[in-house]
């Protein structure tokens, strides 16, 4: 199991936001994991390729301090669901039951 404080832990050592959002689904009877993270002003950049680099070595980073690799995405800021003015942290779009 992965909790968000764990996940929280590794963005704020990496210099992430705690502005995350982690999405689980399950594909081929395998429980998947997105986490959708937003950069801070000062991160964001329009380039593509600056963006994929950055995404790979936050990615690199989870699975070195989780065991496990997520796919991440970086998006603008101010761009996650909030509750209230809290980001809502877990969507869990796995269909368990038919």
């Amino acid at each position: 199991n992965v909790f968000p404080s764990q996940i929280e832990t590794v963005l704020l050592k990496e210099g992430y936001t705690p502005n995350y959002q982690i999405v689980v689904d399950r594909a081929n009877n395998t429980d998947t994991f997105d986490i959708y993270v937003e950069f801070s002003p000062e991160q964001f950049s329009d380039k593509i390729a600056e963006v994929q680099a950055r995404e790979k070595a936050l990615n690199a980073a989870m699975r070195s301090m989780l065991g496990i690799g997520p796919k991440i995405h970086l998006v603008a800021p101010k761009t996650i669901q909030r509750s209230e003015g809290k980001a809502v942290r877990v969507i869990d779009k796995r269909k368990l039951h038919d």
